[in-house]
């Protein structure tokens, strides 16, 4: 039997895997208008996975990762500035 769990946690998984496709192909696309239509499409299936992932919590059947600590953050974040700013002066 299915249970509603399991269902859930495919329903997230799906609109995960679904996001990130939809974001490869919006990268691939040349036409703009197609390009705009596939990231709004994009967004509304990023909308959805985080309400299955909220609803998934509220039933415990998903407990994400604790939030990383602020040093962490804060140290990624100088790292990946930098690292623009670097790429953008190539």
């Amino acid at each position: 039997m299915y249970t509603d769990r399991e269902m859930t946690l495919d329903l997230l998984k799906i609109t995960k895997t679904g996001t990130v496709a939809l974001t490869q192909a919006a990268t691939e696309i040349s036409n703009t208008a197609l390009r705009q239509a596939i990231l709004q499409i994009r967004n509304q299936c990023e909308q959805s996975q985080q309400l299955i992932g909220q609803y998934a919590q509220t039933k415990n059947f998903y407990i994400p990762a604790p939030p990383a600590p602020n040093q962490d953050i804060s140290t990624i974040n100088q790292f990946l500035e930098q690292s623009i700013s670097q790429t953008a002066t190539v």
